[in-house]
């Protein structure tokens, strides 16, 4: 195992083998901030790796907004409707684990402690499915670790050079 260091913040971790002229990053955090083209009033374009990330985001929103509505049915005895809400967000549950999955791949940023993670969110994501309708609870909790885990480097500072 080789060590290196993320490109973006400069955290050090180890790879099976260091390919040259390679940019390595701890996370996909760290890849797609790193790939945004900032000019110096902040101001950056749209990208497809910021749309990648987005689109991950909206799924989450529809996945908790889904959840919400049946909710509130289950609240107005509207039992049949919010079923098909539960269902929904399960499906906006598993849509957001594969634009995560993807998003890993595209960026080349996933490690083998990202595919455990993200292995691992799957398995929960299967557990809330065993229920009929499937428990938004879990599946929430799971894909919002998931993004937690996926975007860390968010939250970490450019490294100078």
């Amino acid at each position: 195992m080789a060590r290196v260091s993320c490109h973006y913040c400069g955290l050090p971790f180890q790879v099976k083998r260091v390919v040259p002229d390679r940019d390595y990053f701890c996370c996909t955090g760290c890849a797609i901030t790193s790939r945004l083209p900032i000019d110096d009033k902040g101001q950056f374009p749209v990208n497809a790796h910021l749309v990648s990330a987005l689109v991950a985001g909206f799924l989450f929103f529809n996945e908790l907004l889904f959840w919400l509505v049946a909710v509130l049915l289950v609240r107005e005895s509207r039992m049949a409707l919010a079923v098909r809400f539960f269902w929904l967000a399960g499906g906006a549950a598993l849509a957001v684990w594969i634009a995560l999955a993807i998003l890993q791949w595209k960026e080349k940023a996933a490690r083998a402690v990202d595919v455990v993670v993200t292995a691992l969110g799957l398995v929960a994501l299967a557990a809330a499915f065993l229920r009929s309708p499937p428990w938004p609870l879990p599946m929430a909790i799971s894909n919002g670790v998931l993004i937690a885990w996926c975007f860390r480097g968010l939250l970490r500072k450019r490294i100078a050079g």
